[in-house]
């Protein structure tokens, strides 16, 4: 019994094996974060295109002075890849004095699927040469939500993370 572990032991067989089976899941959750972070990175510079593409025709008058629901829609339809956009993303549009070097410091507020309320009572437009902050939140779920990076994302009560997009401008006066 003795010589017959001594000629497993020594026996190199396998052992391409052994090592197979300690490595591959660690480097099976490198492959999931990096999957997972570029999903995100993807959804944020999406999301941040869109909101600066937006905002760029407020602050020039191009579009006119969009509605909550047409500034809205405007975003999902420069984000194409954010699915279900309309219903993920929450707009906040307020102005601040210039003077004090104050922003948004509220935390961001963002979709609550619990309660309905009215978002477009965070949006208003301003007047002329008024500074505008506008404020995105998306909520988006994990990929992988058990493992690596989507377990250590800070999440909402239904599992969901936020990207969050801020932008400011100044509301150009009539000509």
């Amino acid at each position: 019994m003795i010589r017959a572990l001594g000629r497993f032991a020594r026996d190199p067989r396998g052992s391409v094996t052994v090592e197979m089976v300690i490595l591959f899941p660690i480097l099976f959750m490198v492959f999931l974060m990096a999957f997972e972070l570029g999903i995100l990175n993807v959804r944020q510079m999406a999301l941040a295109r869109a909101t600066d593409i937006v905002v760029r025709d407020v602050r020039l008058g191009t579009g006119g002075t969009p509605d909550f629901a047409a500034f809205r829609s405007r975003i999902c339809e420069v984000a194409t890849i954010i699915n279900d956009c309309e219903n993920v993303i929450r707009i906040e549009m307020q102005s601040l004095p210039p003077e004090s070097w104050a922003t948004m410091t509220a935390p961001p507020k963002c979709i609550d699927h619990a309660e309905t309320i009215d978002a477009s009572l965070d949006y208003s437009h301003g007047v002329e040469n008024e500074l505008m902050f506008v404020r995105v939140c998306a909520l988006f779920e994990p990929i992988f939500p058990g493992t690596g990076l989507g377990r250590k994302l800070p999440k909402n009560a239904e599992g969901e993370y936020a990207l969050i997009v801020t932008s400011a401008f100044v509301n150009e006066p009539a000509i």
